[in-house]
């Protein structure tokens, strides 16, 4: 019961954060509010309560299923088109650990190992295991990564903002709302997006009469079963964000193979953003704080996420050329911030979470793989 009040008051206070980014109408409200929020008050050593052990693999497997049940047959025939943006987006990871990192390291008072670490843009726990293994400063390459991603988390989400069409921004397409399938039993629901001001009453269809409550609650549950099996077998074999992806491969297989798998609501998914704003708060501490007061990190944390963040934009650039993709998208794609937020900024956009997400998985498996097979060759 106690951990259940806890979850609770550091859920209200993610709420409460995606409300004050609402009033000041900040891009990503829900996600931002409670990040921000959150964050502040561990830096701070206000008590808070410590984010559940079940917070993350639901998260990620939520938002697996979101995802997954969105591709179509045309979804996966358009995979082709994801192998040079993939490719693109891998080799820039690859260059900026191999040739900027050894720079940082001459630039800057960290040492060759920590500067090379901190220069990844791969998964902060892979580099952490990475970094206990081999002479790097852990503290250093922790605080560098992690204060680095939020940063990008905030400025791309604005800068996308400004890139987007208006009406898309406040979560529309052209027609004006957003279209969505709320369900697999051939109901579609249009709802007004967060954000939007119409006036209009949405039209919302009529559930056939066959579409009763058991069959619902069937295939929901088919629904999670699948969800749950990709995610842990993913994570067993060692995939990159194994449970997001598991659960995003193993409802995109059921889903084109034809069974009746259950949406995930649209109203649902800003909720699922304040909690993913708690999930990556809870990397924030006391020690975050006081290792950025200090000043030892300023220069090396300034420069890496100035090359991190201008070398992002101009691989988006080259995206847009190679893929056709329009100027947003591509950034998605580009953008360091994060596999499991950007493919969430991607939804809340309307723009496509599957294509992200494959090309953010291209650049984790090519950190994950390529990054401890080099330091394994250097330092044994």
């Amino acid at each position: 019961m106690h951990a259940i009040l806890a979850f609770l008051l550091l859920y209200a206070l993610g709420v409460v954060g995606w409300g004050l980014f609402s009033l000041i109408r900040a891009p990503v409200p829900p996600l931002l509010g409670a990040l921000v929020v959150i964050g502040a008050l561990r830096v701070f050593e206000v008590p808070v309560p410590a984010s559940p052990q079940l917070l993350d693999p639901v998260v990620q497997i939520a938002l697996g299923l979101f995802i997954g049940s969105k591709v179509t047959r045309e979804t996966v025939a358009d995979l082709g088109n994801l192998v040079r943006p993939a490719l693109l987006v891998a080799a820039w990871a690859l260059a900026l650990v191999f040739v900027f990192g050894p720079v940082l390291g001459r630039v800057s008072s960290l040492d060759p190992v920590t500067a090379v670490l901190s220069s990844s843009v791969g998964g902060l726990p892979e580099m952490m295991v990475l970094a206990m293994a081999t002479p790097a400063d852990i503290a250093s390459v922790a605080v560098i990564k992690l204060v680095r991603a939020v940063i990008i988390i905030a400025i791309f989400p604005l800068l996308f903002y400004r890139l987007v069409d208006p009406k898309r921004a406040d979560g529309r397409n052209a027609s004006g709302r957003a279209r969505v399938t709320a369900d697999r039993y051939q109901d579609e629901v249009e709802i007004e997006p967060p954000g939007s001001r119409s006036t209009d009453a949405p039209p919302v269809a009529v559930t056939p009469a066959g579409a009763g409550l058991r069959g619902r609650l069937e295939r929901l549950l088919l629904t999670l079963a699948v969800a749950v099996a990709g995610a842990v077998l993913f994570e067993r074999l060692g995939v990159p964000a194994g449970l997001m992806v598991g659960s995003i491969v193993a409802v995109a297989v059921a889903s084109v193979g034809g069974l009746p798998i259950h949406g995930f609501h649209p109203k649902l998914f800003n909720p699922l953003l304040v909690a993913l704003g708690i999930m990556v708060s809870q990397h924030f501490g006391p020690e975050t704080g006081a290792l950025l007061a200090s000043g030892a990190l300023l220069w090396p944390l300034f420069l890496s996420t100035v090359v991190v963040f201008l070398t992002a934009l101009v691989v988006a650039l080259l995206i847009r050329r190679l893929a056709g993709w329009d100027m947003p998208m591509s950034l998605l794609a580009a953008a360091p911030g994060g596999f499991t937020v950007m493919t969430a900024i991607a939804v809340y956009y309307g723009y496509d979470p599957f294509r992200i997400s494959m090309v953010h998985l291209a650049r984790l498996l090519a950190i994950k793989t390529v990054v401890p097979i080099v330091f394994a060759f250097l330092l044994g």
